[in-house]
């Protein structure tokens, strides 16, 4: 194995109970520099802050199953978040939360043990730990700037999970094949907009080759239209 490599990741959220407009961000940091910072809305229905502040920490172990697991090498990743039910949500204790969302619920605990499992060999760790508030100042502040932004959008009842301007462009750009696609997505999205079905589904589903599908799929990654939660399951952002 090559040398180890530790990474500190900071999550946070804020929530309004008025509106529901939920945001979170995550700040990951290497020897005491930050590398990396993601801010968003919460993608799906959040109820209230504990929701919200689970939904970060899974966002947070989604971005080190997809682009920070890498084999044979020594890693250590800790979580740190200031609320102490979204660590015990994962970690196993009875947390009462996203009663309506059992689906949703599984699989951010099913990514969990993935990802525990993953850094279970020698020499790599995980961890879940809380924080106190004033040592999560980054990953707070730039949640709440996001909550802020959301918010004044919100005002002007023009708010959106992605920027009009992406959404437009891929529209613009769209063939027929691709129309097809996204608008099969959008009528096929259960109550949580979960998509749940394979590429080779979807495409035997429309007719269209499954190169297709896989092209339109990446495409709407990287606008953020939807994104990879596992295999054959996928979240609908807008």
């Amino acid at each position: 194995m090559e040398k180890e490599k530790k990474y500190i990741i900071y999550t946070d959220a804020s929530f309004d109970d008025k509106t529901k407009i939920g945001t979170y961000a995550i700040v990951i940091m290497q020897e005491n520099a930050i590398i990396k910072t993601i801010s968003r809305r919460c993608n799906i229905q959040i109820n209230n802050s504990i929701e919200c502040e689970v939904f970060a920490v899974y966002q947070a172990i989604n971005i080190i199953l997809n682009s920070y697991i890498k084999k044979d090498k020594m890693q250590k990743f800790k979580i740190r978040t200031d609320c102490e039910a979204a660590r015990d949500f994962f970690i196993g204790k009875n947390i009462k939360i996203f009663k309506n969302k059992k689906e949703f619920s599984n699989i951010m605990k099913k990514n969990y043990k993935k990802l525990c499992s993953k850094l279970s060999k020698t020499g790599c760790s995980f961890t879940i730990n809380w924080v106190p508030r004033e040592k999560n100042k980054d990953a707070h502040n730039n949640s709440y700037a996001m909550f802020r932004r959301l918010k004044i959008i919100n005002e002007k009842n023009n708010i959106l999970v992605i920027e009009q301007k992406s959404f437009i462009k891929i529209l613009e750009n769209c063939n027929k094949n691709q129309c097809k696609i996204i608008l099969y997505l959008l009528n096929n999205t259960n109550q949580q907009k979960l998509i749940s079905m394979t590429q080779k589904q979807i495409a035997e589903a429309l007719n269209v080759h499954v190169s297709t599908i896989n092209k339109v799929f990446k495409e709407l990654m990287e606008l953020n239209i939807i994104e990879k939660l596992e295999k054959g399951c996928y979240g609908l952002l807008i």
